[in-house]
């Protein structure tokens, strides 16, 4: 069982997107998410942390793309650290595991993903919430 999971660091290697000028056919927006590696991060301190690499990358078909690599930095217990290494060679990661780190990685990824889409005229890959009219009762 998963102790306690804190984000300590998140930061982006590269940042990547293209829009090309018209679309043709339909279009189709499809997110991802690549877990690179997972491996224990050597700090001075004596604090046992995971560093996970990733990719998250949505395609627009052929109106455009972005890919996002970064790395997030995890505190986590020793059983945590090591089941979360173990998991990963064995191609067995733990499902509550790979879950905290794909939700992390989603949800920062998603904000980034959604101002780079704002500044490129892309449309949001996630739908976003809308105000509508209630009914008087």
């Amino acid at each position: 069982m998963v102790q306690e999971i804190k984000l300590i660091g998140f930061k982006y290697n590269k940042l990547i997107v293209e829009r090309n000028e018209e679309n043709k056919g339909d279009l189709k927006i499809t997110p991802n998410i690549n877990i690179q590696s997972i491996d224990k991060f050597k700090s001075e301190s004596k604090q046992d942390i995971l560093e996970v690499k990733f990719n998250f990358n949505i395609d627009y078909s052929s109106l455009g793309k972005i890919e996002l690599t970064g790395r997030l930095l995890l505190s986590v217990d020793s059983k945590t650290l090591k089941d979360a290494i173990e998991g990963w060679k064995n191609k067995k990661l733990d499902n509550n595991i790979n879950m905290i780190i794909l939700n992390v990685i989603m949800q920062k990824a998603s904000i980034k993903a959604l101002q780079l889409e704002e500044e490129m005229n892309l449309p949001p890959h996630i739908q976003l919430p809308r105000l509508q009219l209630g009914k008087k009762e």
